[in-house]
């Protein structure tokens, strides 16, 4: 890891990032999500699809897969250098980061809708499952490699990569006031308030219908539809505020960046808010492992079947065992001294 090259065309390339940041964000990158690609194609290999209410779990999985596999080694490729060695693959660099972290963030803010429906209006989804449920899914999977493959490869401008910075610098129609508000506006500001607004209003609806319920006999089917309602409302609230964590902080800075473009933010940007949308991907799987009860069940069961924990468990009872012999020695010990000391005593 030099600080300094050169290339064929004797250019000297100069990372701008130290050593020292640049090791420490790439293991803490690695570390994030080496055990959340396992949890990733775990939940995969185990999960049901055939349940309606599940599948865009299932998709913002496989997503959060794919951008495991497919566009964090780019990154980390860049943090070990600390440049780009061949700018021949920055579009592609490029298009794989936009499409996935876009698609994930879309994904989100229709599950938001979806998670409404399922809780308050279940059989209406289910009647216009397709419509409602199959067409959106497939829509927002084509669109958005179908969006940024116009944008990055073919929109009509002379790229400037950056070898230097992360992703090349971005794509030349980010410097287009047009094209670059369209995107921002509607694939991120667009797609972040309406998350923010669904999730807001279930919590406060959710608020009305248990004060409505306080008012009434509770039945058990009442309850039981209380509890399932929780469930769902829990396992959407965690996603979001998972994606809330890794783009708001984002959004809002890059936000003020095109308005305003400071040295300070674009500090801030580069150097710790570009990296927060990884946190919605190292998290996510370990959401839906936990609000999953099949999955969830699935690996209770394998962790109690593995080695390590059996391993564990029976060093554990070995030492529960020895602790008992010991306390049953003790007392048996007690309650011969006790004994022997009642009969020394005179009558």
């Amino acid at each position: 890891m030099n600080n300094s090259l050169y290339k064929s065309n004797n250019e000297i390339i100069v990372p701008t990032m130290s050593i020292l940041e640049r090791n420490f964000k790439f293991f803490v990158l690695l570390i994030m999500h080496i055990p959340s690609l396992c949890c990733s194609m775990f939940i995969l290999y185990h999960f049901r699809w055939n349940r309606l209410a599940n599948q865009i779990l299932g998709v913002l999985v496989t997503v959060n897969l794919l951008t495991i596999l497919f566009e964090l080694p780019f990154t980390l490729i860049y943090l070990r250098d600390g440049f780009v060695r061949n700018q021949k693959i920055c579009p592609g660099w490029i298009l794989v980061n936009y499409s996935l972290f876009i698609l994930s963030i879309i994904l989100i803010a229709w599950a938001s809708i979806e998670r409404f429906l399922f809780i308050y209006n279940e059989q209406l989804i289910k009647r216009c499952r397709i419509l409602l449920h199959y067409i959106p899914i497939g829509f927002f999977i084509v669109y958005t490699p179908t969006f940024y493959t116009g944008l990055v490869i073919f929109y009509p401008c002379e790229q400037a990569f950056n070898p230097t910075n992360y992703i090349c610098g971005g794509p030349c129609y980010l410097f287009r006031i047009v094209p670059c508000m369209i995107d921002w506006g509607t694939n991120v500001v667009l797609v972040l308030l309406v998350t923010c607004f669904m999730n807001s209003f279930l919590i406060i609806y959710n608020v009305k219908q248990r004060f409505r319920m306080r008012g009434s006999i509770i039945t058990a089917d009442k309850s039981q539809q209380w509890r399932r309602t929780m469930k769902l409302s829990i396992q959407l609230f965690s996603i979001s505020s998972l994606c809330v964590i890794g783009w708001v902080p984002y959004g809002v800075v890059s936000t003020l960046q095109i308005f305003s473009n400071t040295d300070l933010l674009t500090f801030l940007l580069s150097t710790f808010f570009i990296y927060f949308p990884y946190v919605q991907t190292s998290f996510t799987p370990y959401v839906c492992l936990l609000f999953i009860p099949e999955i969830k069940k699935k690996f209770r069961s394998t962790l109690q079947s593995s080695w390590f924990i059996k391993l564990i468990c029976h060093k554990n009872q070995v030492h529960v065992s020895n602790d008992e012999q010991l306390n049953t020695l003790t007392r048996c010990d007690t309650m011969i001294r006790t004994k022997k000391t009642v009969q020394a005593q005179p009558l």
